[in-house]
């Protein structure tokens, strides 16, 4: 069995050369296996059996050269990563099924899986991740054409029946169009069902969001998770700096959010570029730099 692995998981586990100015505490494994039927404008799964997802290359091993090495690392869970190709879902059991002898947490990141494959994996996994990825139905429509707008959030839905809501994360892709009233609806949305939220931001050779978009579509998140409503957030974002700058001292805020142990270091953030997901708590002046991103 074949699986790619991101190219700062293979540094780290000593499978390719190089290395890294932060390092990965989770080990991240992608599904091979043809062209991404889900046809997502954002992504290069979409155009072919890629080695890229987001701006990582992601190199092809067989699954039995990474067993050993991950198992003997210090790495805090396994990330598995499964693109929309044919029989995903059977080849996903068995690649959970492999690493089981890994002998640490599992997450998965995948399409829509059906009632039956939830109940294979629930005691298998750890957590779950799902891509709303876009804040509104509409933009949904755009950006993930192949699918119904509303059908990742029904998974959501099935997903925290099967696992509970705190096992479950919605993915969110920060600049796919929306605005931040926008944002923070459809991030309140993910919020009431009980489930996390993660933050990942677009990316491309010539658009990424703006800093201080970003950073406040995470401080919304972060509100929204801890009991706020939409209308709260936004009058505090804009109405309230003072209260703002209380809150951003709280740099754990700006850290990767999601499951237990993952950082994704340079998974939205060029080496060397100030990290829109932190991969560890922010230092002092990067706490200072956050708040003059935010305007504060």
């Amino acid at each position: 069995m074949k699986v790619r692995v991101s190219a700062g998981t293979a540094m780290y586990l000593g499978l390719m050369k190089g290395g890294a100015m932060e390092h990965p505490t989770t080990g991240y494994v992608m599904i091979p296996g043809g062209v991404c039927r889900g046809g997502c404008t954002f992504c290069p799964q979409a155009r072919g059996d890629s080695k890229w997802l987001s701006r990582v290359s992601w190199p092809e091993l067989d699954i039995d050269e990474i067993i050993e090495p991950l198992k003997n690392s210090d790495l805090e869970r396994i990330c598995i990563q499964c693109p929309d190709i044919a029989d995903y879902e059977d080849i996903l059991v068995d690649t959970v099924n492999s690493l089981q002898n890994v002998e640490k947490p599992i997450s998965i990141s995948t399409p829509p899986l059906s009632g039956e494959t939830l109940e294979k994996l629930k005691d298998k996994i750890d957590r779950i991740g799902i891509g709303i990825d876009a804040a509104t139905d509409e933009i949904r429509a755009k950006t993930k054409p192949k699918y119904d707008p509303r059908v990742f959030w029904d998974y959501l839905g099935e997903a925290s029946k099967s696992l509970g809501p705190e096992n479950v994360t919605a993915h969110f892709i920060v600049g796919l169009g929306e605005n931040l009233p926008q944002f923070t609806l459809g991030a309140y949305r993910a919020a009431i069902t009980g489930a996390n939220i993660s933050l990942f931001s677009y990316m491309s050779k010539d658009d990424v969001p703006d800093m201080k978009y970003y950073r406040q579509a995470q401080v919304s998140s972060h509100l929204l998770k801890n009991g706020m409503s939409p209308t709260e957030v936004l009058e505090l974002m804009f109405e309230r700096p003072e209260e703002l700058a209380e809150i951003v001292n709280d740099g754990d805020i700006f850290r990767t959010q999601g499951c237990p142990g993952c950082n994704r270091p340079y998974y939205t953030t060029r080496p060397g570029d100030e990290h829109r997901n932190y991969p560890r708590p922010p230092t002092g002046d990067e706490l200072e730099k956050i708040k003059e991103d935010l305007g504060l």
